[in-house]
């Protein structure tokens, strides 16, 4: 068997919503995802009050990342969001931190990214600059939704 190496990467990003963290939190969840990223689906296999909590469990299914399971290990209303999400290729432990800053919220995306697979490790390559443009998009989609409550297009 041929020995195997792991990589591993962080990637970080920030954004900056005008809009207090109590009118973003609720919308950082699998379910409320669906009121404002045009592209999200999952299924929900485990949430006791119907929405994100510590302990719920979700599915997804990306064409450029193929199935994976998420899971809530860390829930402080506001303030800080973590997952694990874990695919064939890969495991990414996901943090979403939340600071209140003026009449707005600063929030850090980081991802801790360690590859289970060559194919895996082969992902890892421009992972940066995919993960600033993915957040750059968040960023614009979530702020449009809090400024009008309609999904931007």
């Amino acid at each position: 068997m041929a020995e195997f190496t792991p990589g591993h990467l962080t990637v970080s990003a920030e954004m900056f919503l005008d809009h207090p963290a109590e009118a973003i939190w609720p919308l950082l969840c699998p379910v409320r995802e669906y009121d404002w990223i045009a592209h999200w689906r999952c299924e929900v296999l485990r949430s006791e009050s119907g929405v994100n909590e510590l302990g719920c469990v979700f599915r997804t299914d990306f064409p450029d990342h193929g199935p994976e399971v998420w899971l809530t290990s860390r829930y402080e209303p506001c303030k800080r969001l973590e997952f694990v999400r874990t695919g064939p290729d890969r495991v990414i432990h996901f943090v979403i931190g939340l600071s209140p800053e003026g009449g707005g919220t600063r929030l850090t995306w980081t991802h801790h990214v360690t590859a289970l697979t060559e194919a895996g490790n082969e992902g890892l390559d421009g992972k940066p600059e995919t993960f600033a443009a993915q957040t750059a998009l968040l960023e614009r989609m979530l702020g449009h939704y809090l400024a009008t409550g309609e999904m931007l297009t």
